[in-house]
């Protein structure tokens, strides 16, 4: 039975990616020109790219699940809706970006510079108004910061990819865009039992038995509170980095 429900998931996965491709291209092509169409403010038409994007993805999420690739855990979610915040997680798997899109209806999110070059996902991430990571440094921290200024949700994966292995690594960069935006951080803690798309893994590469993802959103990261202001940029931006990695590491050894 465990080598049937093994076949099963691949075919299933094989499935999944198929599909991504398909709502994507739909979206790209079907929805990105009637938005654009609309007579509304860019902003109202940005919020509208925005919810249709997570509604065809809680969708996408929903028919993998049902479908018995993963079970998923959400804790506190509601959270990830609070205006003005940086919203840093890790990035233990492939669909870390999916599953917090699913929950996350009006964010600005910093994606691959592949997907707004990409011919098909260009049009989505321009309507959406996510940020490409290809940016120049200082650029992409005021883009982000202005954005986040502004009231806006924004959301980053600190360690710039996926996880390596099992050792948890961030660069400065979500600091130093919560700085410059003096706005909190709120951590996400992803754990992935077993660990399934990890990077540099092929999408065939099944684990033995269905993975059990956990969202949980700890609490908010108060600059205030861990940052000492009169200190340098670059020690504010180790130091904050250093207790935004202490956070996620003691929250991932729990849960393990």
């Amino acid at each position: 039975m465990s080598q049937i429900n093994r076949c099963w998931r691949l075919l299933a996965t094989a499935f999944s990616f198929a599909l991504f491709g398909v709502g994507a291209l739909l979206l790209a092509l079907l929805l990105a020109p009637l938005i654009r169409l609309l007579p509304w403010s860019e902003a109202r038409r940005r919020q509208l790219a925005r919810h249709s994007i997570q509604r065809w993805v809680w969708l996408y999420v929903r028919i993998m699940r049902g479908l018995g690739l993963f079970t998923i855990e959400f804790d506190g979610v509601d959270a990830l809706k609070q205006p003005g915040v940086l919203v840093v997680a890790n990035h233990p798997t492939l669909l870390d970006a999916v599953l917090l899109m699913a929950v996350m209806p009006n964010a600005t999110f910093i994606v691959k510079a592949a997907m707004a070059h990409n011919p098909v996902t260009c049009w989505i991430v321009s309507l959406a108004g996510y940020i490409p990571n290809d940016e120049v440094g200082v650029e992409l921290v005021e883009k982000a910061a202005a954005a986040l200024r502004t009231g806006e949700t924004l959301m980053i994966f600190p360690e710039g990819t996926r996880t390596q292995g099992d050792t948890l690594t961030l660069k400065r960069g979500a600091a130093n865009i919560a700085l410059a935006a003096n706005c909190p951080l709120l951590p996400v803690m992803i754990d992935c039992q077993p660990l399934t798309l990890r990077k540099g893994e092929p999408w065939y590469h099944i684990p033995a038995r269905a993975p059990h993802f956990v969202l949980r959103v700890l609490p908010l990261m108060r600059l205030e509170a861990l940052v000492d202001r009169t200190q340098p940029p670059g020690l504010q931006a180790r130091s904050l980095t250093a207790c935004l990695h202490a956070r996620l590491r003691d929250e991932l050894q729990k849960q393990r």
